[in-house]
């Protein structure tokens, strides 16, 4: 497994991963009409390649150079999108791609790291010593979704 910043150009790869690993895991803990909203069919794409390209996220590439994740480090140590394809999930991707968010956050001299997280990840992130600080309900287009603002300590070097 290698990981490295996006390359413009993998917005697309990145939207399939999203996608269907919305669609085909979070499925599990959310209702259809939520993974709907929140992975719909059409995307904007002037508004898909902004973000993708504004967060900066890192990829973790498999055999042939295949994108099987992505997540981003926001300067303010917000973890933001976090996804791993869905027919990579358990085999080290996510755990991988916390490892270089972690190690890239006490290089910029964070003390903590912070997360909305949703149902479906959040044993992930609880492995990762994360910490629920609250549940929440957050709104997107009119359907209203749980998920866990959470939060990990980082140890200063």
């Amino acid at each position: 497994m290698q990981i490295r910043r996006y390359q413009a150009g993998e917005e697309t790869e990145l939207w399939d991963i999203f996608f269907h690993t919305i669609r085909n895991v979070n499925i599990r803990d959310y209702s259809q009409e939520q993974v709907e909203t929140w992975a719909p069919d059409e995307i904007d794409p002037d508004y898909w390649w902004k973000r993708i390209a504004g967060m900066n996220p890192f990829v973790c590439l498999q055999q042939e150079k295949k994108i099987v994740g992505y997540a981003a480090l926001l300067e303010s140590g917000y973890v933001d999108h976090f996804y791993v394809h869905h027919l990579h999930q358990g085999k080290g991707v996510g755990k991988r791609l916390m490892q270089e968010i972690e190690t890239t956050a006490t290089k910029m001299g964070l003390q903590e790291l912070t997360s909305d997280v949703s149902i479906t990840a959040r044993p992930f992130f609880e492995s990762r010593s994360f910490k629920v600080i609250t549940p929440q309900e957050v709104t997107l287009r009119g359907v209203v979704f749980k998920n866990y603002k959470m939060k990990k300590v980082l140890k200063l070097n």
